[in-house]
């Protein structure tokens, strides 16, 4: 029978091995949903880390540890490095990527509440009684069914300029604004049951605004039901990939794309937002970003997480707000938590060229264009 110094030694070796290889299978940049998963708990793997760090100094405490020890510390005090150099950014430490917003005028002024409502959710009046109380320009919903659209109609009183693509399958979009739309499109980017939105913005000034709302498919999920029994070729293959995860190939091609589209545009004022489904800390998001040279109102005020309600020791950065650098930022909030997995997000923003020069500036670095192009071909060629 094996002592219980034994199993403790043990123990805390097993734990460092897959701590330490959860922080190194994401410098590999697989699609991988088992290795695009640990993009996400990076705070908790830092926490497990460093409370895997004290296990190895009781052991020490006790008596030597073994030159396997000593590696596996070294190694974690790497991964604690790496780990904790990750979400600095998402701190109040760290320089701010977006200036903060000085100018008083309101005219060219843009409010965005986004949120993903939870298709099974029912707590319609709470979204109504935010809306009221945010009082937002524009209205960007995830998830919604026909259900929802039919809960919220009235709110074209207030929001005449609309673009609505309710969905059955958790991929829905609404959006409601105040400020006309112009040239407004729903698109299938990668997966014809994806859809994302396309169209630029009126700000009362007159200034268009390109503006994109995104939802792709998350990494390590499987299709839904409806999905699996909707018919047609892709009801076929989602039957037959039952067993099968979600790899991370198609989220990643739809927002490089959009990066890419982004980036053709030119010195154009523009929003991305909606429910990434990815952090705002991993490889792929900060390659969007850089590919996009768009901003993260995030960096340098803190983690804003808005997922998953129900379980404040998992919570990660899903739903995002980027922006180009013709922007500053005058108010960043997570709200309230009104009945779905997600919280909501409201997020000011004031259009303003000269904040152009103090804004950071995203700038592709030496593969981003390669990397870039493979990953959206590699998700068009998987598409289903």
């Amino acid at each position: 029978m094996m002592k219980p110094r034994c199993i403790g030694r043990l123990a805390v070796g097993l734990l460092a091995l897959f701590l330490v290889f959860g922080t190194v299978a994401p410098l590999s940049h697989s699609d991988a949903w088992w290795i695009r998963v640990f993009d996400f708990p990076r705070i908790q793997l830092a926490v497990l880390i460093g409370l895997t760090l004290l296990g190895y100094a009781m052991l020490r405490l006790g008596g030597r540890l073994r030159a396997g020890e000593h590696l596996l510390a070294v190694l974690l005090g790497l991964a604690l490095g790496w780990q904790l150099f990750s979400i600095a950014p998402y701190t109040p430490f760290y320089p701010r990527q977006m200036a903060q917003s000085d100018v008083d005028a309101d005219s060219d002024r843009v409010s965005l509440l986004i949120y993903n409502v939870l298709d099974e959710n029912r707590d319609v009046e709470s979204l109504r009684t935010l809306i009221r109380e945010t009082d937002p320009d524009i209205i960007l919903l995830s998830e919604p069914t026909r259900w929802w659209l039919d809960q919220l109609a009235g709110l074209e009183e207030d929001y005449p300029h609309t673009l609505f693509q309710p969905q059955e399958n958790s991929y829905g979009k609404l959006l409601y604004s105040k400020l006309e739309l112009k040239d407004p499109e729903i698109r299938f980017l990668i997966e014809p049951a994806i859809p994302s939105i396309l169209t630029r913005v009126r700000l009362r000034s007159g200034t268009l605004v390109t503006l994109y709302g995104v939802h792709p498919r998350p990494p390590g999920l499987k299709r839904s039901d409806e999905e699996k029994n909707g018919g047609g070729a892709e009801g076929e293959k989602a039957a037959q990939d039952d067993d099968e995860r979600e790899d991370s190939d198609k989220r990643d091609a739809e927002l490089l794309l959009v990066a890419k589209e982004v980036e053709a545009l030119g010195d154009v004022p523009v929003i991305v937002a909606g429910d990434f489904n990815d952090v705002a800390w991993s490889h792929t998001t900060r390659l969007f970003q850089r590919i996009g040279g768009l901003l993260d109102p995030r960096v340098g005020r803190g983690l804003f997480n808005t997922f998953d309600t129900g379980n404040r020791l998992l919570r990660y950065p899903l739903d995002h707000v980027f922006a180009s650098r013709h922007f500053s930022l005058a108010e960043l909030r997570r709200l309230p938590d009104i009945g779905s997995d997600h919280f909501p997000v409201f997020v000011v923003l004031d259009y303003n060229p000269a904040a152009a020069e103090t804004n950071a500036d995203p700038r592709p670095e030496a593969d981003d264009q390669r990397e870039a192009e493979e990953a959206i071909d590699k998700g068009k060629t998987n598409e289903t």
